[in-house]
């Protein structure tokens, strides 16, 4: 049998961390009724073994101490005050701080080690992503990245498996890590009647359709952040590179330096993502037609515009559309 430990931090996704429990109790149902035989014990673990409270301001309790366990499977929840606060995931890290030398030493021992969303900032702090590939919220990934240069962050994908260490995206894909380490450590028999028992999806691998773009804006260059201000509010007009210097009142080579640098993407980069932003507002509130919407956001060539959706958003207009539209279409 694998032992799994939950780790529950203070203003975690409280449901996440139970959903993990209830996802292995699923997969013991379903490995029952085909070797009728348990396959996981799970317990819920935090770092002083006392409750904390979730996000919600539910209460996670712990169902074992941490030094009477050496897990099999570590599974790090998320620490979700985090993601909608950047500044607190200092205040998250210095509670998790007890459990560092404790998942080191089951790394050292051999256990398998995964993170939900910013429990992933956890391993980090921990080392044990050093050198490796990583995933976190995308709320969350601009603090990551300046936090962990030593870890190859991919954000765009909701899970990344280095081998012992695996990572999940968002909060909701404890579900989706569950899955996938159902199907590794059990069976892909037991995964598949466990995503057909809990009505899932099984293969949900990108977290691109769900990000929103946050223009950089915690830097100290003003002459950038006045460029910045006005491409949020002149986006769908005819836009110069040079002009945009002008407003900013930089040399063109100068200003796209320095924009770069504040940001962290080029001028030309962070105006495409303002009018996709732009567009995936529209599809999603309007039941305007998709060309009409590649003019409204500043574009002339749709081909163009539609292909540079589509790699930067993980689909189509009309996929995301038809997945996050909130506007009853017209009946005929």
């Amino acid at each position: 049998m694998i032992t799994v430990a939950i780790v529950a931090q203070p203003y975690c996704h409280a449901s996440g961390v139970h959903g993990v429990m209830d996802f292995f109790a699923t997969a013991n149902y379903c490995g029952r009724k085909m070797s009728e035989q348990p396959l996981f014990e799970c317990h819920i673990v935090t770092a002083d073994s006392e409750p904390v409270r979730g996000y919600s301001g539910a209460l996670v309790t712990p169902t074992a101490r941490l030094d009477d366990l050496k897990p099999d499977l570590i599974v790090v929840g998320s620490a979700l005050e985090a993601v909608v606060v950047d500044t607190y995931v200092e205040r998250a890290l210095d509670a998790a701080r007890p459990l560092f030398g404790w998942l080191r030493s089951a790394a050292d021992r051999g256990a398998l080690l995964a993170s939900v969303c910013t429990g992933s900032f956890v391993l980090a702090e921990a080392g044990l992503l050093d050198g490796m590939a990583a995933t976190t919220h995308w709320r969350a990934a601009n603090l990551f990245q300046q936090r962990y240069p030593g870890v190859r962050l991919e954000v765009d994908q909701l899970l990344v498996d280095n081998g012992p260490v695996i990572c999940a995206g968002g909060a909701s894909a404890f579900s989706d890590l569950c899955l996938y380490l159902v199907e590794r450590l059990a069976s892909p028999a037991v995964a598949l009647a466990c995503s057909k028992l809990l009505v899932l999806d099984n293969r949900r691998m990108e977290q691109t359709p769900y990000m929103r773009f946050y223009g950089h804006k915690a830097h100290q260059d003003a002459s950038i952040l006045k460029a910045q201000t006005w491409l949020e509010t002149h986006y769908a007009e005819p836009v110069a590179i040079d002009q945009v210097a002008d407003i900013a009142a930089l040399g063109p080579r100068t200003f796209k330096r320095r924009f770069k640098d504040a940001t962290g993407e080029t001028p030309i980069g962070y105006l495409q993502q303002l009018r996709i932003e732009a567009a995936k507002h529209f599809l999603e509130s309007s039941r305007d037609q998709t060309a009409q919407i590649i003019w409204r956001v500043g574009y002339e060539d749709a081909s163009s515009f539609r292909r540079l959706f589509k790699r930067s958003v993980g689909c189509t207009m009309e996929q995301y559309r038809k997945r996050f539209s909130y506007v009853v279409p017209l009946t005929a």
